[in-house]
């Protein structure tokens, strides 16, 4: 609460003295001192007190640290550890070091230096020396040094109690304020300083990190009395804040420059995590929900990070966005500054054109001052949308789906074709799994499903060998959030916007001009032979050696085809760069080891002159090439999943990239040593789980302890300042690891049609979950009958009685066929018949609407119920003019857990298994993309109630159909799985 102070007490005494200064010069001086004194004081003067009680609204303070040392694990309005009121605004740091300075900023209303000017702060600690200052502000005078408005700090008192409440406070007195002016003329000379209209704005706390946990908590925020400073002196400072959060934006072709420098989009959305966060990370761009958010864009803008935020848009009362020659916006002014571009969203329909086209017209008439870019993340059509939008996303996520590496890089470069030339275009990189697994997890309190963090590795790569421009990094958790996989998310990402800082001068400005594919060595060497790698300067044992030290056995995994590395050569003013990326099948699901010694790969036309390196985080390393026929051979000594190339004539570029490195080595290092700990750890506990239920390998124990004495090592060197063979040894552990969870993967899906058949066979974390559904299945032995009585595809008017329904594409460039057709049936008589053919043959096509889709009659499910579905189906020839092919999916699990084909098959069964997490009526989809002929035939779909019993869900038909005996054995429940799916 505000209350009111007279000063005319204050100012009687000021005046009074400076008349006893004055008496000796003059009676006549220090009468008119005097005088001018009562007429001041004869009206009143009034100044107000200032309260925050941290009790509204979200975080109010800033923190600046070194993310290379410390880690903000914390920042948050709290409930219950108030010390009055019901918040406080708490900071929990986490460090291994000493030493560690850590500064803490909450805005205050300006307030004008007085003799009687206090600030007080409740503050709490684990860890005592917490010190109180204010911030002081010189609006006559700029920094010599930055440029900015000249401030200083005045000190207050230090918190001297741990684990306690304490009030501190900080004064303005005359006193006080005269020791500092000492100190602050002293700093500048032999500039003179101005003290003119000084005036406090923050409070600032300093406090000096010690190892291990510290935490911090402010509140009943207090200042009286406040006197706004002039005017003028505010007006200032906004002025050179405004200047400060305007960058000039410029497009050279599809090259994104700001104030003059070439820069690479590194976008995350904002889930009200802390700010300092994004930094720690290396992001440069944020998505925030409010382009009025100033608080959080100068926030994000003080750190020295950009934001981007949906724009207003002038809309009817239907929600619909207005033409823009009927309805405009007011011009964008100050209120929108620190924005680098405009985001209209994600997977934009095509459907949708006409509507962004409105808004796009409206933005651009409302924002000519700025003239900023906008970015539209589409679907489809992108050749008509990238005459709309500077800045065009073609994302698709493929983690955790029937699309592989392979298909997301051809995705990316089949939209990017299709855009109009010199269009900046970038891709949204997956961090987690689909909402929809996500979400049925979550409602049946099951393991979370992870993303791994390889494969976010592996698609930020494959993008930047496609050519993207800019990437972001889709989530809809916050980055700090706490749970399964969530630190590797964070430590993997820091560890990817380090290297995409490091490549910035070439992919900001660069373009793809060649790519290629290298094939490495076969699954079943690399495997054996990096399941036991030798330390450094020990002799190699051949691969039947190691394979027989690392316990794995080899020949009981089904043979895979070799293993390839993608490799782009990018071009660039700085010289080239070669980007390599395994392509490892099924890596979406489950990485393997995806690494060979001794690469070599070959390029033509490198310049006789050019210096080659190894790009790493933590070092440059020159690389062996060699003349041979048709180009440059270059030897890597060691490849682990992606690796950067740098060929230069300039050796400067060499020495600027030397320069960089030495910065982040040791965070680098660090965060490699962290990740690969933080797998382990996850590893080694589901891999306990899977024996718990019966199906763990005997060479695990083995390969975890290898990984353990690799971790070791990698410690022992980081504590030596090692750090490049830290990061080796910590990649090799995560290797090792990688080895043992594809093995597991593969024992389960060996007994599944494909892996986006069952849920739980998505990814390692939920393999404990396949073994235990393939237990509970074991107590069944008779299922209902179909739910779906017109599966068989004999009777297209039962089909239409039962709510089946089909749309079929509009498109005039092809030609669809789909019919119960009698003369490929399956079983029976007819079977469902789909096709697609161009009405030219010659010009070739690439429709992105399913051809023709087919949507089940409703099927009502409940949780608890588990959805069966099996048929058959045949593809006589190679289905093309889209990767999406030809897919079943049902409406629960969405699109994103399809099973897809795109190759010849005969006659062959497929099975979904879907554990039902929500009530509803449930559809299943059947859906032609493209070009090309499938038969389709006997579908059912069978229910099974899962019943939770002693703790854990079992399997049941009706009460008629229990059996008294329960198959313990493991062998015994997958024999019923092979029943069950036959």
């Amino acid at each position: 609460m505000n209350s009111v102070f007279s000063l005319r007490q204050s100012v009687c005494r000021v005046t009074a003295r400076l008349a006893r200064e004055a008496w000796s010069k003059g009676t006549v001086c220090a009468l008119l001192i005097l005088l001018l004194g009562c007429l001041a004081s004869s009206s009143e003067v009034w100044a107000e007190e200032y309260q925050f009680g941290f009790e509204e609204g979200d975080k109010s303070c800033r923190v600046q640290y070194d993310p290379q040392r410390a880690l903000l694990k914390l920042h948050e309005r709290t409930n219950g550890l108030a010390f009055a009121g019901q918040s406080a605004e708490r900071f929990q740091f986490v460090t291994s070091d000493y030493d560690i300075p850590v500064v803490i900023e909450c805005p205050i209303p300006p307030a004008r230096i007085l003799d009687e000017l206090r600030l007080t702060l409740a503050v709490f600690s684990n860890r005592p020396g917490v010190q109180l200052s204010a911030r002081v502000v010189f609006p006559r005078q700029l920094d010599p040094e930055t440029g900015k408005p000249l401030t200083r700090l005045i000190n207050g008192d230090v918190l001297q109690k741990e684990n306690s409440w304490q009030r501190l406070t900080c004064s303005t007195s005359d006193d006080v304020l005269a020791k500092h002016l000492i100190l602050w003329r002293g700093s500048l000379k032999p500039t003179e300083l101005d003290p003119r209209g000084m005036y406090i704005d923050r409070v600032i706390l300093r406090q000096t990190l010690g190892r291990g946990m510290t935490e911090i908590l402010l509140d009943d925020l207090r200042m009286a009395p406040i006197v706004e400073p002039e005017q003028e002196g505010l007006s200032q400072l906004d002025q050179f804040e405004s200047s400060r959060q305007s960058p000039r934006i410029d497009f050279q072709l599809d090259h994104l420059q700001v104030n003059g420098r070439s820069v690479f989009p590194i976008i995350v959305p904002y889930q009200k995590e802390p700010v300092e966060l994004f930094s720690q990370l290396g992001a440069n761009v944020v998505w925030v929900d409010n382009f009025r958010n100033r608080a959080l864009i100068d926030e994000l803008n003080e750190l020295g990070l950009w934001a981007t935020a949906w724009p207003p848009s002038a809309t009817s009362s239907q929600g619909e966005i207005l033409d823009a020659h009927k309805a405009n916006l007011l011009p964008f002014g100050p209120e929108t500054d620190g924005i680098l571009f405009w985001n209209l969203g994600v997977r934009i329909e095509p459907e949708t054109h006409k509507q962004l086209q409105h808004w796009v017209h409206q933005i651009k008439s409302s924002d000519r001052k700025f003239n900023r870019p906008i970015l539209a993340d589409v679907t489809g059509a992108e050749t008509v949308f990238s005459r709309d939008v500077e800045m065009l996303g073609v994302s698709k996520h493929v983690l955790q789906s029937p699309y592989g590496l392979r298909d997301y890089a051809q995705h990316l470069l089949n939209r990017k074709q299709l855009a109009q030339p010199g269009t900046f275009v970038m891709t949204w990189i997956q961090t987690e799994p689909s909402r929809a697994v996500h979400l049925s997890r979550q409602s049946t309190q099951q393991t979370p499903a992870v993303i791994e963090p390889e494969q976010i590795r592996l698609q930020t790569y494959t993008a930047l060998g496609a050519g993207c421009k800019g990437l972001g990094f889709w989530n809809w958790t916050p980055l700090n959030a706490e749970g399964v996989g969530f630190e590797e998310r964070r430590l993997v990402l820091e560890q990817l916007f380090q290297e995409l800082a490091l490549l910035e001068p070439f992919l900001a400005n660069g373009e793809v001009i060649h790519r290629f594919e290298v094939t490495l060595e076969s699954h079943q060497a690399e495997r054996a032979r990096s399941a036991s790698v030798p330390p450094e300067g020990a002799k190699s044992a051949t691969s039947a050696e190691q394979a027989k030290a690392a316990g794995a056995d080899v020949a009981k995994t089904p043979e895979l085809p070799p293993l390839s590395a993608a490799a782009a050569v990018v071009r660039s003013e700085h010289g080239l760069v070669i980007l390599l990326s395994a392509l490892e099948e099924h890596a979406q699901y489950t990485p393997g080891p995806m690494g060979q010694s001794d690469l070599r790969l070959m390029i033509r036309g490198l310049p006789e002159s050019a210096f080659l390196w190894e790009i790493t985080s933590t070092g440059l390393w020159p690389l062996e090439t060699r003349r041979v026929t048709g180009g440059t051979e270059i030897r890597l000594p060691r490849f682990n999943m992606t690796a950067a190339l740098m060929v230069a004539t300039d050796q400067g570029v060499a020495q600027e990239m030397e320069r960089k490195i030495q910065r982040i080595q040791q965070r680098s290092a660090d965060l490699s040593l962290r990740l690969a700990e933080a797998k382990f750890e996850r590893v080694r506990a589901v891999d306990r789980e899977l024996f718990d239920v019966g199906v763990g390998l005997t060479e695990a124990s083995h390969v975890l302890d290898q990984s353990r004495r690799v971790l070791e090592v990698a410690r022992e060197a980081w504590t030596k300042q090692q750090y490049h063979q830290a990061r080796i040894n910590a990649d090799l552990a995560c290797q090792l690891l990688r080895i043992l969870q594809r093995l597991y993967w593969q024992q389960a899906v060996r007994h599944v049609s494909s892996p986006t058949s069952i849920p739980h066979t998505l990814c390692f974390q939920t393999l404990p979950d396949y073994w235990r559904l393939i237990q509970q299945l074991s107590q069944a032995e008779t299922v209902n009958p179909s739910v779906i009585r017109s599966g068989q595809f004999e009777d297209p008017d039962a089909m239409l009685v039962e709510g089946w329904t089909k749309d079929v594409s509009p498109s005039k460039d092809i030609v669809v066929y789909d019919a119960l057709d009698p003369n490929t049936a399956h079983e029976g008589n007819f079977c469902l018949r789909m096709a697609s053919v161009p009405v030219n043959p010659k010009v070739p096509l690439a429709p992105q609407e399913p051809a023709v889709s087919y949507r089940s009659p409703p099927i009502s499910v409940k949780p608890g119920d588990l959805l069966h579905v099996t048929g058959w189906i045949r593809i006589p020839r190679p289905l093309g003019g889209s990767l999406e092919g030809f897919r079943i999916y049902d409406s629960q699990y969405g699109v994103a857990s399809c099973l897809k084909w795109d190759q010849p098959c005969s006659w062959q069964q497929f099975e979904l298994l879907r554990p039902i997490w929500k009530q509803e009526q449930l559809h299943l989809f059947l859906e032609l993309h493209g070009l090309g002929d499938v038969a389709v035939d006997d579908l059912q779909v069978k229910i099974l109630r899962l019943k939770q019993t002693g703790g854990s869900l079992q399997a049941e038909a009706s009460a008629s159909e229990q059996t008294d005996e329960t198959p313990k054995s493991r062998g015994a429940a997958l024999d019923f799985l092979n029943r069950f799916l036959k």
